[in-house]
């Protein structure tokens, strides 16, 4: 098994829960997010660390009847072959609070949502159990811990207000993927060492534990040719698991989605551009697109950052790097993992995914200097700022790194991720877009892949302009995962 990375904010949480689940408080603990993201695996890290008796159920599709027999096999392996027989939630739950008075347990339901295929009156059940123990003049050391897979159907069972349990959740962790400095550092324990391979990786996988941890059990290289060869060998599941996966989600509407995301993935980020590419009618698009930011939470809106999120001006991107990649490669590209020609499909990848890579790497770029921001800083000569993100304009105007603290813009910047050093002519192009943005004093920082020529660090010298390298983001890179 792969080694456990960070999680230590959500490790101290589940830990402060159990705390109060020891001193005789239930507990309703909610973990949601993608599949793959790391859900059970940190609930059962958690366990392990700290000791907890626990119940893992995972709850399949089967029916109830199938799930309470697993659940009263696992109750009498733990706690003895005198336990009661369970036939309903309500009976388990009430069962565990009589076993707490000598003996605290965690109860782990995974994939709860799949309860909704085969008995959605579960969740009345489970509220007034919830209610019950909740004021419980008794202590009841108890913390029921359910996981979720597919946001949608989670959100509808916690969320809705109509929904049976809306309200009873006593914490909730929203599990996202690693950020690009964890990945770093896992992958280099993971036997990578080239810097360009591990943003080249990261702009494929995301930061989804789940396909590293697969790619190592295979015996994968960590290479960009080795993990296009997983990626697209029929005999592996990576390249339909996100399918499956969304139209779960989705449900009827799956094929109306998968072309909105697809058109996104290739580039099309406003409205007029994606009924364009997707035939949809653009006065039909705010729907779906304020269901794939707001419920699904898939794809975000940006807008230019001096002009707030009521801007005219929004533009939608696929929220994590798997996705674009996904989106843009393999879905369009399906045919050809079918029939097997995975060398034609590589090739069409390989020769247009420095462009993938590069906005990905803006990406990380802007979040690097978000997260260095006020313990860093100043170390680079940069400026402090709570914000951060792109501006732009009608005309096609664009600055790619604008930096605000409070209402001011404090930095603006320019990222190149190309293989030829920047030129001088680069700064003066870069140095003549700023009269477009109000930006006054504010710094300015040139983030180049491959460095500077002589002449352009002339140039930036002259004009008070900070240059960054790859080295320089590395540095950066090193010291943030320990503030995790």
């Amino acid at each position: 098994m792969m080694k456990f990375f960070d999680r230590e904010r959500e490790l101290r949480a589940l830990s402060r829960v159990w705390g109060s689940t020891l001193d005789g408080k239930f507990n309703l603990v909610v973990i949601s997010g993608r599949r793959g993201v790391g859900k059970t695996r940190l609930v059962l890290e958690f366990a392990r660390r700290s000791d907890v008796p626990h119940i893992y159920v995972f709850v399949d599709k089967k029916g109830l009847d199938a799930t309470l027999s697993k659940v009263n096999n696992m109750l009498r392996r733990i706690l003895g072959s005198g336990i009661p027989y369970a036939r309903s939630i309500r009976d388990l739950l009430l069962i565990l609070r009589g076993v707490s008075a000598k003996k605290p347990v965690m109860l782990i339901f995974d994939e709860f949502q799949n309860f909704s295929h085969f008995d959605s009156g579960i969740y009345a059940e489970l509220q007034e159990v919830v209610d019950l123990l909740k004021f419980s003049e008794e202590p009841v050391r108890v913390v029921v811990v359910v996981i979720g897979s597919i946001v949608g159907m989670m959100r509808n069972i916690f969320e809705s207000r109509e929904a049976p349990l809306y309200g009873r959740k006593t914490m909730e962790i929203f599990l996202r993927p690693f950020r690009f400095w964890m990945v770093r550092r896992m992958l280099r324990e993971l036997g990578s060492s080239d810097e360009e391979e591990v943003i080249a990786l990261y702009s494929i996988l995301g930061g989804m534990p789940k396909y590293y941890d697969t790619l190592d059990r295979l015996g994968f290289r960590f290479r960009v040719e080795d993990v296009l060869d997983y990626m697209f060998a029929p005999e592996y599941a990576a390249w339909k698991a996100v399918r499956g996966e969304l139209i779960e989600e989705f449900r009827e509407a799956y094929p109306t989605y998968f072309l909105i995301l697809e058109a996104i993935s290739r580039g099309m980020c406003t409205p007029e551009e994606i009924s364009s590419y997707t035939g949809i009618k653009q006065n039909s698009l705010p729907k779906y697109l304020g269901e794939l930011t707001n419920y699904f939470e898939i794809v975000v809106r940006r807008y230019p950052i001096t002009e707030g999120p009521r801007s005219k001006r929004g533009r939608y991107f696929l929220f994590d790097p798997f996705y674009t990649f996904w989106f843009r490669y393999v879905h369009p590209n399906i045919d050809f993992i079918e029939i097997g020609d995975t060398e034609t499909l590589k090739r069409i990848v390989l020769d247009d995914i420095n462009q993938h890579v590069s906005r990905v790497f803006e990406d990380i770029a802007r979040d690097t200097l978000l997260a260095i921001s006020g313990r860093f800083n100043k170390d680079y000569g940069l400026p402090l700022i709570n914000r951060i993100g792109a501006w732009w304009d009608r005309r096609g105007n664009e600055i790619n790194i604008v930096g605000m603290y409070g209402e001011k813009v404090t930095l603006v910047g320019e990222i190149k991720y190309t293989s030829k050093p920047t030129t001088a002519r680069e700064i003066t192009r870069f140095l003549e877009k700023l009269h477009f943005i109000k930006a006054k004093n504010a710094t300015r920082v040139y983030i180049s892949k491959q460095g500077f020529t002589r002449g352009a660090l002339e140039a930036m010298n002259e004009e008070g302009v900070i240059g960054l390298e790859l080295s320089d983001l590395i540095d950066m890179w090193e010291r943030l995962p320990q503030l995790q």
